[in-house]
């Protein structure tokens, strides 16, 4: 790790499983002071830090250089960030995060998405366009089982690249690639695997040929986990499907075929490999499900399907499994409180 450069100010807005290990490997480079915007999890953290149990990177216990509750407390100060870090579920259809980040995006700001899905960067050009918009593709494995306690396994990789509204790049683009390098060369420096791509998008629709698949079938089925879906053969064929669907309006909307990932490449073999994979394997839609949470099914499935309604191709499966997401969340979503047990009869 080098602390040799520039520091630079970074605030990550969805301080959960996810952004805290990134933060934590950003931080570590020491070249970067975080300040961290935490909600349910913040007298944990404020008071005790991150406690992060490492398969990759060991036990350690994560203080952030600033906690706050609001985007608002982080910059009341007058603190001026060099990148804001969203973490967040996208959950256009619920929130809109351009707005909720928009007073720490100053005129050198550059705003990273590591979120799942489809059409996440959309809002922040809209509300934010001056700003450089950064599409950030994220594989690990990590949960948060009690607020401000992380469980991480032995992945965590970052894919990233500059996102161009309507496809074109902006007049200051050599700038902010050079941001962008130096950014992930801090995050390699702090252990995360981390490349810089031009075709990030390509890399965003390959992570969702998984997301689309086994995430939404395993929701749409009840609630099964990852080996359970495969258990069955009519949903193993339905995820098969899914993923053939996802493949061809993703290689439409790119124009070329997506990329391959640790050599599994189509459908077959990102089956079997999920196959091999140890251990229960729950999908975070799975997990949201669980707890009663909204669902990214806007994200992962109804954008991508406005694409391929866009270019023509039809899309059946996808079509079927987002409207059963829709109803099953609503249902839940909207039930009442149960009674107060205490009344008594």
């Amino acid at each position: 790790m080098s602390s040799d450069g520039p520091v630079f100010r970074v605030l990550l807005f969805g301080a959960g499983a996810l952004g805290s290990v990134f933060a934590w490997r950003l931080q570590a480079s020491g070249r970067a002071e975080v300040t961290v915007v935490c909600r349910s999890n913040y007298e944990a953290v404020k008071q005790d830090g991150f406690r992060i149990s490492s398969t990759m990177f060991g036990d350690h216990v994560y203080r952030p250089s600033r906690v706050a509750r609001t985007v608002a407390e982080a910059v009341q100060d007058g603190t001026v960030f060099d990148f804001v870090i969203v973490s967040t579920k996208a959950l256009p259809n619920i929130h809109d995060n351009s707005d909720m980040i928009a007073a720490a995006v100053g005129p050198q700001t550059a705003v990273l998405l590591i979120q799942n899905g489809i059409g996440i960067e959309d809002p922040f050009h809209v509300r934010l366009p001056r700003t450089p918009i950064v599409s950030v593709v994220a594989y690990i494995d990590t949960s948060q089982p009690a607020n401000g306690v992380i469980e991480h396994g032995d992945n965590a990789m970052l894919f990233m690249g500059l996102h161009h509204a309507g496809g074109s790049p902006a007049a200051d683009d050599s700038s902010a690639k050079e941001r962008l390098l130096m950014l992930s060369q801090m995050w390699n420096d702090g252990g995360v695997q981390c490349s810089v791509v031009d075709n990030i998008q390509a890399f965003r629709w390959l992570k969702l040929v998984w997301n689309a698949s086994f995430n939404t079938v395993a929701v749409a089925s009840g609630g099964n986990d990852v080996a359970e879906v495969l258990r069955d053969p009519g949903c193993t064929r339905l995820v098969r499907r899914i993923m053939e669907e996802v493949y061809r309006v993703g290689e439409a909307a790119t124009g070329a075929p997506l990329p391959e990932r640790g050599g599994v490449d189509g459908p077959d073999a990102l089956i079997a490999w999920t196959a091999r994979y140890p251990g229960v394997v729950a999908p975070s839609m799975l997990m949201d499900f669980r707890a009663g949470r909204p669902l990214e099914h806007a994200v992962i499935l109804g954008q991508p399907i406005q694409v391929a309604r866009s270019l023509g191709i039809d899309v059946p499966c996808m079509e079927t499994v987002h409207a059963l997401l829709v109803m099953t969340e609503k249902r839940y979503l909207q039930r009442p409180a149960p009674p107060d047990a205490s009344l008594g009869d």
